[in-house]
C-alpha cells in the first residue's frame, strides 16, 4: 500500500477520533411540557400544563414581581399527571414589558407516600451480567442522585428490559458518544419511567445512539424490552447505569436503594458480583 494512502488512513481515523471526543453542541431534553402567562385586567394568569403520566413540580419566578412585592419568592406548584394547572396573581399597573418569569422541573410529588416493591432485574430472563459499580461507587455514584445506583457490564446493543410496569416520562436518544470525563454527564441517552403504583421512577442510562425502543408517553410492563445499552455520557466503558429514584422535597429526585425479585437487595450487590436473571 503506498504510504500516501496509508496517510490518508491514518489521519482519516485520527480525526474522526478527535470528533468523537468534543462535547456535544447540541443539548437534548428527556421531556417538555408547556408554560406560559397572561396579563390583562390588574391579573397574572400562568399556565402549566403536564403531558406526563407522572406528577410534575414546578418553580415559577420573576425578579420583577419580587421587586414589586408581588410574590415573596418562588411560586412551588405541584401538576398533577397529564392536566393543567392555573394560578393567578393580583397585579395593578405593571409594565408587561418586563415581566421575565423562568420556568424550572421536576418529577414527582414529594407528598405521595413510597411504596417500594421487588424489581425485575433491567435485561432480559436468562441472561447474566457482571456488576461493575455499586453503589456508594467512587467512580460516579458520589452523590445523592446516583448514590444506590448499579452499573450491569453490557454491552453496546444488548437488551434493557423495564424493571416494573409503568409509564415513559423521559426519552433522550440523540447522543452518539462517551467519555471518562466528567463535563460528559449531561450527555448521556438514557430512559425514565414512572411508576404510579409505588410512586418510585426508575433510569436506563448509557444507551446507544437511537437506543431507545420506546417513547414518551408509553405505558410498559415489567420485563418488557425498552432499549439497547450503550456507552454515552461519563463513562468508563459500555454499561447499563440502573438508579431508582424518589421525589426529594425542594429538590429534583434522589437515588434510594431497592431490591430486585428474589429478594436481591441492591445494597447487597458488589463489583464484580455475577448476576443471574433467572429463566
Amino acid at each position: 500500500m503506498k504510504f500516501s494512502k496509508v496517510l490518508f488512513i491514518f489521519i482519516s481515523i485520527f480525526f474522526s477520533f478527535t470528533k468523537a471526543q468534543e462535547l456535544p453542541k447540541e443539548k437534548y431534553y428527556q421531556f417538555s411540557y408547556y408554560h406560559d402567562f397572561k396579563y390583562n385586567n390588574d391579573s397574572i394568569t400562568l399556565i402549566v400544563r403536564n403531558p406526563l403520566f407522572a406528577p410534575l413540580r414546578v418553580n415559577i419566578f420573576s425578579d420583577y414581581l419580587k421587586d414589586e412585592n408581588i410574590i415573596n419568592d418562588t411560586i412551588r406548584v405541584t401538576i398533577n399527571e397529564n392536566s393543567e394547572g392555573k394560578f393567578r396573581l393580583s397585579a395593578k399597573k405593571l409594565d408587561g414589558a418586563k415581566f421575565n418569569f423562568s420556568f424550572n422541573s421536576a418529577f414527582g410529588d414529594d407528598k405521595k407516600i413510597i411504596k417500594q416493591n421487588e424489581l425485575a432485574l433491567p435485561f432480559p430472563r436468562g441472561k447474566i451480567y457482571r456488576v461493575m459499580q455499586s453503589d456508594n461507587g467512587g467512580f460516579s455514584h458520589d452523590s445523592d442522585y446516583s448514590r444506590y445506583a448499579i452499573d450491569f457490564d453490557m454491552k453496546i446493543g444488548d437488551t434493557v428490559t423495564s424493571a416494573d410496569d409503568g409509564f415513559v416520562v423521559g426519552v433522550i436518544k440523540d447522543y452518539k458518544y462517551g467519555k471518562e470525563d466528567k463535563q460528559w454527564t449531561p450527555y448521556a441517552n438514557y430512559i425514565t419511567l414512572y411508576h404510579p403504583h409505588s410512586g418510585l421512577f426508575t433510569q436506563y442510562v448509557h444507551l446507544k445512539k437511537d437506543g431507545s425502543l420506546v417513547k414518551v408517553g408509553d405505558s410498559v410492563k415489567r420485563n418488557q424490552p425498552i432499549g439497547l445499552s450503550g456507552a454515552t455520557g461519563f463513562v468508563s466503558g459500555e454499561h447499563l447505569h440502573f438508579n431508582v429514584l424518589i421525589p426529594e422535597k425542594d429538590k429534583t429526585l434522589k437515588s434510594v436503594p431497592f431490591t430486585f425479585e428474589n429478594n436481591i437487595s441492591s445494597l447487597s450487590l458488589k463489583k464484580n458480583m455475577q448476576i443471574k436473571n433467572p429463566k
